[in-house]
């Protein structure tokens, strides 16, 4: 089992091979233990030190059976072969595990176990994985925001100015020599001379307007939420380590990255909701300050002054990791940027915002594959993403982090 082609063994079970003692098909027999030390030291004189392998006693239905443990081969293995005479077996004869049993090598043989010798280039181990093993669906942002436009019309269309009373506290004489000050400042109030169908195609624009700022403040907050972000972490098992690795991780289906435009604006401010049409007969007053308020009766009602903290740039996923490039035909291609792995070392990769439109409760299989500066062939292996239903808020995106 030690002289095996490495890619071979590690089709299964890790490249571990396996020998049971004391059993058959059918039948568990067991075997007479023997002290660990006598066993060890009783098939060293027949196997070279370079064949790596472990003893264990398993207990089965009352009795004990041995399981050898025979180590993966790897690229510049020796080539095993008998340390002395065996039965009728020569010293130096070289056995090679075929389908079913046990055989003397054949030319064949002893051409890939030269292959493998040769072969000193150390071969990538390592590991890709998702953390969690889950990524959301992308929820319905275009229906969401209707229903909200939906909700919001009739209010507005039905709003009616009504007439507010003067601060409390203030004298009449006092307003009344604040009116004949504002007359003499030049401030005016008029009438509101806007039609009901002018109001309405006010309304009506605001609506539109509002929708898509929504739909974009919608898209900023997907970007930036995590449950639907791919988060892959890789580990270095080994005491090798590796320099410029590659990484390209394929999801194939209803899974697609953001377009450009989208990432443009979703890297930037979240977009401030536009400005909501005063009611219909809302008298228009040209504005000086305190001193409009005051005409207005308004003078102890201060608007609030605030700068929400969501109208700033946030970073997007964490700082450290290889960057990626997202690739979209029909599946996507996740590609890191290329970076070093130290023996033993897990890393951490920047999350990746994507859009699934995959169902939820299904699975989706994911594929990766690796490559490293001085080793020969590339790693590949897969994973599963569970499709999760999406916890986006979506009933507050006219909320602002000041304001929530």
């Amino acid at each position: 089992m030690a002289n095996r082609r490495p890619s071979t063994a590690a089709q299964r079970a890790g490249g571990y091979g396996y020998i049971l003692v004391g059993v058959e098909p059918g039948t568990v027999q067991g075997v007479l233990p023997v002290d660990f030390e006598k066993l060890v030291g009783q098939v060293k004189a027949h196997v070279s030190d370079g064949v790596r392998w472990s003893p264990e006693y398993v207990p089965v239905d009352g009795v004990q059976v041995l399981v050898v443990i025979v180590d993966p081969p790897h690229p510049g293995d020796r080539i095993h072969h008998l340390r002395k005479q065996l039965d009728n077996h020569q010293a130096g004869t070289i056995f090679v595990r075929h389908a079913g049993r046990t055989d003397p090598a054949t030319p064949a043989d002893l051409e890939m176990l030269e292959g493998r010798l040769l072969d000193r280039t150390p071969s990538l181990q390592m590991t890709a994985t998702p953390i969690p093993a889950s990524i959301e669906a992308t929820p319905d942002i275009l229906t969401a925001t209707q229903q909200w436009v939906d909700q919001r019309r009739p209010g507005l269309l039905a709003a009616r100015h009504q007439s507010t009373q003067r601060t409390p506290g203030i004298s009449d004489f006092m307003y009344a020599s604040a009116v004949n000050s504002l007359g003499a400042l030049g401030p005016t109030i008029k009438p509101d001379k806007r039609t009901e169908e002018q109001y309405v195609a006010q309304v009506d624009e605001y609506l539109d307007e509002a929708k898509d700022a929504l739909t974009q403040r919608a898209l900023w907050d997907l970007y930036r939420h995590t449950p639907a972000q791919l988060h892959v972490v890789v580990t270095n098992p080994t005491d090798l380590g590796y320099t410029k690795v590659r990484l390209v991780v394929h999801i194939p289906g209803a899974v697609h990255r953001f377009p450009d435009e989208w990432s443009d604006m979703a890297e930037g401010k979240r977009v401030r909701l536009p400005v909501r049409p005063t009611p219909l007969g809302t008298p228009v007053t040209q504005d000086m300050g305190w001193l409009a308020h005051l005409a207005n009766g308004s003078l102890g009602v201060v608007p609030p002054i605030a700068t929400p903290a969501s109208y700033f740039t946030k970073a997007v996923g964490p700082t450290t990791g290889p960057a990626f490039n997202v690739r979209d035909s029909g599946s996507v291609d996740i590609e890191y940027r290329e970076f070093d792995l130290r023996p033993g070392e897990t890393l951490t990769f920047d999350q990746v915002p994507l859009l699934v439109q995959a169902e939820p409760d299904t699975t989706v299989s994911a594929s990766w594959y690796a490559t490293a500066e001085g080793v020969r062939g590339r790693l590949t292996g897969d994973f599963d993403l569970a499709i999760a239903s999406s916890t986006l808020d979506l009933l507050n995106l006219d909320r602002d982090d000041a304001e929530s």
